[in-house]
């Protein structure tokens, strides 16, 4: 997929209370984004929060009580891609020490996953499930990571 002429892509890095800074740097958070959008144009804001911030988004949008690794609010149905992407650091960290996965590897399939949401992607509906999942497997191996479904079941 190739980028529309005359638009851009424009990337928003946020931190919510009590977040001291991201994981990673963040030049390595905006290209993982710019690989999952395939050349394609949009506007996303990356969101890291804390748990009680990840849990009211949660439990006010998709009415369960906790905190969730990534939520995505996808504002557009074709390019150029709107969406606010919520990452839960403390969620995400926990995940990365009961699955002994590095944060940086763990971090990318997430922000892919999030940005696949926003594209329209989403693994509720069976049929896209299966093709979510390979285009996810894919992306990873393009940053030289591995299969994050079987990376996170050799470690469970």
């Amino acid at each position: 997929m190739n980028a529309k002429p005359g638009l851009n892509t424009e990337i928003t890095l946020q931190r919510g209370h009590g977040v001291a800074r991201w994981p990673v740097p963040t030049p390595r958070l905006r290209r993982w984004v710019k690989l999952a959008l395939e050349g394609e144009p949009a506007r996303l804001n990356l969101r890291l929060v804390a748990t009680e911030e990840g849990r009211q988004l949660n439990a006010q949008w998709r009415k369960t009580d906790k905190a969730t690794n990534v939520l995505t609010f996808a504002y557009r149905q074709a390019a150029p891609w709107e969406a606010d992407i919520i990452l839960c650091l403390p969620v995400i960290e926990a995940e990365c020490v009961r699955a002994g996965l590095p944060m940086a590897q763990h971090l990318a399939h997430l922000l892919i996953h999030g940005v696949l949401h926003a594209r329209g992607m989403d693994h509720e509906q069976p049929a896209m499930a299966s093709l979510m999942e390979a285009k996810e497997i894919q992306l990873m191996a393009r940053l030289r990571m591995p299969d994050p479904y079987k990376a996170m079941d050799a470690k469970a």
